[in-house]
Order: structure tokens, then sequence, then C-alpha cells
């Protein structure tokens, strides 16, 4: 890490998560955009748990319904992740899964 506190970006994004999963996602995008700002003030915008925050942050219009906004978020999120992992790891499966989503119609996914 860093020297910065490796939970600190999870908590807005675990609070935003609990947003989405129970059916929130107008509170859980003030969550996570606020959290997106803490990650790019603090470690930048090529750090995973920024990629996390924007992923988060798309499944949240997804679930508004705005595909193109979340489609927008997911790729960044993906360019970011792929940047730092190799392969098929966890983070950059679940993004891609989640951008397969935004071709379908809004209440057929779960997150």
């Amino acid at each position: 890490s860093s020297g910065i506190n490796a939970e600190w970006p999870l908590r807005p994004g675990n609070l935003g998560d609990l947003f989405n999963l129970t059916k929130q996602p107008h509170r859980a995008k003030d969550v996570l955009a606020r959290g997106l700002k803490i990650c790019e003030k603090k470690i930048g915008m090529k750090h995973p748990d920024s990629a996390k925050m924007l992923r988060l942050l798309g499944n949240s219009f997804y679930l508004m319904g705005d595909l193109a906004t979340s489609e927008k978020l997911l790729n960044k999120s993906l360019d970011i992740l792929e940047g730092v992992y190799e392969g098929d790891h966890p983070y950059i499966l679940a993004t891609r899964a989640d951008l397969g989503a935004c071709s379908r119609p809004v209440g057929t996914r779960v997150f």
C-alpha cells in the first residue's frame, strides 16, 4: 500500500454496495461519488480502490437505468484494473460481468 490505511477507501465502497444491494442506488451514488473524490485526491485514479469506486458507481447508474453512464464508468474501472492486474483476476472478471449486464434490461441482474 502507499502508506495510507488500506481500508479507508473501502468504507464508502461497502456502504455504497449495501445501498445498491438494498435497491437504493440514489443513496449509493451519493456515497460512492464522495468516495471516488477521496480516492482521486489521496491515491489517484490508477489505483485499484479507485477502480472499485468506479465499478460500484457504475452499478448504481445501472440500477437507476442509466446504462450509458454505467458502461462508461465500468470501462474506466476495467482500464485501471487491467493496468494493475494480469489475466483473469477476479476484479477484472467481475467488472467484465457488470459490463455485460449493461446490454440487458434493468431488473434482470442482481449485484
